[in-house]
């Protein structure tokens, strides 16, 4: 029973964030203004990427057989409570609005959810999954990865002015600092990564007007994107023969 519920709230929280996650990566124009605070529709189509994979995320831990991996499920909820913080340490600027407290509400309830779950199952599957070794491979795609990731989405997340020159379009600073978020949220889930990258890649193409062809970081940006799809499909697929 216990795990009946648990699962039940797994698929309740990718609906919520699938059905939100399509809406902004479809339709950022229209869904874009409904955030508290002017989201670009690039930066909306990221957001709407990251909370898709999130969704898949969480699917495939009810999915999987005992015991659940639900230490996926309790970093993406520590990913949603960075997100939150955006616009807790930018509420001056933003105002606390009725929208911002919505939204704060959504993303730490969210929170909220998926830490309940972890607790509920008393991390025994977490635990036991965690005793199984990364193979070399993988320890390598991610600790590149990594290498890229920690130090930018801190920089982003911390000093979203000097960050912007690290970043290939413009963006407002708490924008920088949504993004920065993103970075630091995305652990070591191959699913997430497969999905967040790819969506992001394409929507990051759709919207390439915003990119300076000339900068450097352009293209970097690419291939770091195109690197980690790459290899998360990859490995994807080789858990999927086994």
């Amino acid at each position: 029973m216990k795990v009946q519920r648990i699962k039940t709230g797994l698929w309740l929280h990718t609906l919520i964030t699938i059905l939100a996650g399509f809406s902004l990566f479809l339709f950022p124009k229209n869904i874009g203004p409904l955030w508290p605070w002017a989201l670009p529709p690039l930066a909306a189509r990221f957001m709407g990427s990251l909370l898709i994979g999130g969704g898949v995320c969480t699917a495939l831990v009810a999915l999987a057989p005992e015991p659940l991996p639900l230490t996926g499920a309790a970093l993406l909820g520590l990913g949603d409570l960075l997100i939150a913080s955006v616009g807790l340490l930018d509420i001056g600027e933003i105002g606390f609005t009725g929208r911002m407290i919505i939204w704060l509400v959504l993303f730490i309830g969210t929170t909220l959810l998926l830490w309940a779950l972890f607790f509920l199952y008393n991390g025994q599957a977490s635990h036991a999954n965690d005793q199984r070794p990364l193979t070399r491979g993988l320890r390598i795609y991610f600790k590149i990865h990594m290498a890229v990731v920690i130090p930018v989405g801190l920089t982003m997340y911390l000093a979203p002015t000097l960050a912007q020159q690290l970043w290939p379009w413009a963006l407002s600073p708490v924008n920088v600092r949504l993004l920065g978020a993103f970075l630091r949220a995305v652990q070591p889930l191959v699913a997430l990564y497969a999905v967040f990258t790819t969506l992001t890649t394409l929507a990051s193409i759709l919207h390439f007007n915003l990119f300076n062809p000339a900068r450097m970081i352009t293209w970097a940006f690419f291939a770091l994107y195109i690197f980690v799809a790459g290899g998360a499909w990859f490995f994807l697929a080789r858990f999927a023969r086994k």
